[in-house]
């Protein structure tokens, strides 16, 4: 059994260790050491990552109770090597995993809700609670888990004896047998978890709630802790300070002046509609219509002003089918006052591989072939 020395002391990032297995699989090597500093993923936290000599190591895993490095390259079985955490890595996986831990715990004591599901992704840090919560008591939440980072309270990692972990209440997800490791921060959590923390709160140096969404019945909250919630204000302050140069306006007003450009850009939509509807009624208007089919082709139309512009010509012709080009095919719209408008799409469908649907009155969809001779069959 390989000797965890993440139990004993998290903040080992450096280790001296001998090759127990080598085995390779479609490219990547699996190696076991004796002992090793490497957290294998479990618990929601990724596995660690770094160094085994020269060995760069993506991924830590755990399997029947051993720790398997998955590694770019092979180490010889009995050699001695020296391990190196990418301690930036693993400093963030703890503190985000602490923060989680305060974030989890004040939810279950104010509440009774659980966390039912973590996860540590590379965007941010997932929880699933299993009931609802408000905007306001999540702000709540926050302000409490960042007051226990300012109290700077030991956390500490036990294995309580049988009898004592039965006197002892504690968060699990699930029913444990043998041995079962806590992690207690004293007066914000107590449960039952195998990763790796600061030894202090005071480390985790920052939590910050994202969002939160519906989920299940509960809530899912998305969340970061440490660098890493650090790195995402910086991202985010950057991101408000262009936003506010882009549009003249203070940071603390930027959603006000993004509203007023919001109701512009309505207005000036609405207006555009209206001008199109305008610009197609004197289009159709000055539109030579001779005798009781007019087909014309109008490539500028876009969207329903195919329709629209049909509908306009239908008001002085018996059949109107207006055309616009789609790529290859063609767009089209026909309009018959004479209810006979599928009787045509059968013969569109035959003669110029069309496809579409719609009523007796009104059909649309495409076409292929030539304008005029499409226009010469309409027309006739």
């Amino acid at each position: 059994m390989t000797d965890r020395l993440f139990e004993q002391d998290p903040y080992i990032r450096v280790f001296n260790a001998r090759v127990l297995e080598c085995e390779e699989k479609n490219g990547t090597y699996r190696i076991r050491l004796d002992r090793t500093a490497f957290f294998p993923e479990g618990g929601g936290q990724p596995g660690d990552r770094g160094w085994i000599d020269t060995a760069l190591v993506s991924d830590t895993h755990e399997k029947d109770g051993e720790v398997w490095h998955y590694a770019d390259r092979p180490l010889a079985v009995g050699a001695g090597v020296q391990g190196r955490l990418d301690w930036a890595f693993r400093f963030s996986n703890m503190q985000n995993h602490a923060g989680e831990h305060i974030v989890s715990g004040l939810i279950h004591a104010k509440y009774g809700y659980d966390n039912v599901g973590f996860h540590m992704g590379s965007e941010a840090i997932t929880l699933d609670i299993n009931g609802e919560l408000t905007e306001e008591q999540i702000q709540e939440i926050e302000a409490e888990a960042n007051r226990a980072i300012e109290e700077n309270i030991p956390i500490q990692a036990m294995l309580p004896s049988k009898d004592a972990l039965e006197q002892m209440t504690y968060r699990s997800k699930k029913a444990l047998d043998g041995d079962v490791r806590i992690v207690e921060i004293s007066g914000y959590d107590r449960c039952a978890c195998c990763g790796t923390h600061p030894s202090r709160t005071g480390e985790i140096r920052l939590i910050k709630i994202l969002s939160v969404q519906n989920y299940k019945g509960g809530v899912r909250i998305a969340m970061l802790s440490g660098q890493r919630a650090l790195e995402d204000y910086m991202e985010k302050h950057e991101n408000v300070v262009k936003i506010s140069h882009l549009l003249s306006a203070k940071t603390g007003e930027i959603s006000g002046a993004v509203e007023r450009l919001q109701k512009e850009i309505s207005d000036l939509k609405f207006r555009m509609v209206q001008m199109k509807r305008e610009m197609l009624t004197m289009k159709a208007a000055g539109q030579p219509v001779e005798g009781k089919a007019v087909c014309v082709l109008e490539n500028e139309l876009e969207g329903n002003e195919l329709r629209e512009y049909a509908n306009l010509l239908a008001g002085r012709a018996e059949r109107v089918l207006v055309l616009a080009k789609n790529g290859s095919l063609y767009r089209y719209v026909l309009i018959d006052g004479g209810q006979r408008a599928r009787e045509f799409g059968k013969e569109i469908q035959s003669l110029y591989q069309g496809k579409g649907g719609g009523t007796a009155q009104m059909i649309q969809g495409t076409l292929s072939g030539n304008v005029d001779e499409v226009k010469r069959w309409f027309e006739n």
